[in-house]
């Protein structure tokens, strides 16, 4: 199953328990976006699931880091995410 986990401002947050809603919103959404492009994936070779770490120091400039069992399987999540 894809595993999708956020660091803001150097800490791991959940989408789940962040007070401010208009926050929590945005990490829902990207949550969701991210399940909608790449959340059936799994590497051809060994059955595994990406690892996505969404990071930033803020909401307002999110990046992506994708891991996985082998870089076929990164690469196909960056060829199939939207």
């Amino acid at each position: 199953m894809l595993s999708i986990s956020f660091e803001v401002d150097g800490r791991r947050v959940d989408p789940n328990s962040i007070v401010n809603a208009l926050e929590a919103s945005v990490l829902k959404q990207v949550e969701s976006s991210i399940r909608n492009s790449v959340g059936s994936l799994q590497c051809r070779k060994h059955g595994q699931a990406p690892r996505i770490m969404v990071k930033g120091h803020g909401i307002k400039n999110l990046s992506f880091e994708v891991s996985g069992c082998c870089n076929a399987l990164i690469n196909d999540v960056k060829k199939n995410f939207k």
